[in-house]
């Protein structure tokens, strides 16, 4: 039994249960449904693994009107004792090597091989 199948059946199986009528869940929709993360982020606990003080509590991402951010956040105390959270954003690096959201830099990839490099 595949992947798939085993959601499938899942899904089934949950319709049954909460009695949804035969066919108001398409498993195919159920299973690629892909949910709108805009303006929402999530942070986990990297509490575990630091090695340092100053290493982050908390990593994740955010998606900021349509761009996609990586999040870091500090457990801090305040000078009152109060605890809170120092939080650091950077862009998330598209596949040709720029921040995305960032304007491209311009570079001039030509190599002047004239006559006085010969």
């Amino acid at each position: 039994m595949t992947d798939r199948d085993k959601i499938n059946r899942f899904v089934s199986e949950v319709g049954r249960v909460f009695h949804a009528p035969p066919g108001s869940i398409n498993q195919k929709e159920s299973a690629t449904m892909e949910f709108d993360n805009t303006n929402r982020g999530v942070l986990f606990s990297e509490r575990d693994k630091k090695t340092k003080d100053d290493d982050r509590d908390y990593s994740g991402s955010i998606n900021i009107e349509g761009a996609e951010y990586w999040l870091s956040a500090w457990i801090k105390t305040s000078k009152k004792g109060t605890k809170f959270l120092s939080l650091s954003v950077k862009p998330k690096e598209d596949r040709t090597g720029t921040a995305s959201g960032s304007r491209q830099r311009d570079m001039n990839d030509s190599i002047p091989f004239g006559p006085e490099w010969r």
